[in-house]
């Protein structure tokens, strides 16, 4: 089991581009390693969020906590203590890494846990359905995805941000989800525009990825990423 502020992931985001997501890791083993996360079940099947030990999966049809028989095909979590914390009058997705350097100056190679509460004037996420057939890439995915925005939203952001060299692994730069403080509404975060904000944060430097021992991962070379 992972220390506090330590980065468990689970896949890597090279395997989802590809569509290779048909299985993965039990909710309850992915729960032992953290308490806030985000990722995606087998099949690219909705956003997932953990928030505080409880976990819910978003899809274009609702919202519903993860059971244990759920099966988790990427997944990035950590036991989540803030080292340093500060209010804001306002916040933006375009902003938050501005704020988040000045908190913690001279980490350009590290990565963070993020966490925002806050009232959002206006958010915009998205939520990815599941793959229609096996091998259904993440680009060919998420051209069905529901896109949603929301004015006067209270809820909570939280997600990793990751250095530019881990880009077979995991998302470079930030990758977010959302939760409505009602948990109703939630997904990948697009956009956001925060009031009233409290902004919490970790630099994270021990990062441990667990490879899937699946036939599937191993059924073909599995490449970065094209970035554009």
């Amino acid at each position: 089991m992972e220390g506090v502020n330590q980065i468990y992931q689970y896949s890597i985001i090279s395997s989802l581009a590809q569509g290779i997501c048909a299985d993965g890791l039990p909710v309850p083993q992915a729960l032992r390693h953290g308490d806030h996360g985000l990722g995606t079940l087998a099949g690219l099947d909705g956003e997932v969020i953990i928030i505080d030990g409880q976990a819910f999966q978003y899809t274009s049809g609702g919202v519903r906590a993860l059971e244990k028989s759920d099966i988790t095909a990427f997944l990035m979590i950590t036991f989540f203590e803030p080292s340093k914390a500060v209010t804001l009058p306002y916040l933006t997705n375009e902003t938050l890494m501005h704020e988040m350097s000045r908190l913690y100056p001279s980490t350009t190679n590290h990565f963070f846990a993020i966490r925002v509460d806050a009232v959002f004037p206006h958010i915009t996420y998205r939520v990815a359905p599941r793959q229609n057939h096996h091998r259904e890439t993440l680009a060919e995915v998420v051209q069905r995805q529901s896109v949603r925005s929301f004015k006067k939203q209270r809820g909570t952001i939280f997600g990793f941000y990751s250095p530019g060299f881990t880009g077979a692994f995991s998302v470079v730069g930030l990758h977010l989800h959302f939760m409505s403080e009602d948990r109703k509404a939630g997904g990948h975060v697009l956009e956001f525009q925060a009031s009233n904000v409290s902004l919490s944060g970790a630099v994270i430097t021990k990062y441990n990825v667990e490879l899937p021992e699946t036939e599937d991962f191993n059924s073909e070379v599995i490449m970065e990423p094209d970035r554009g």
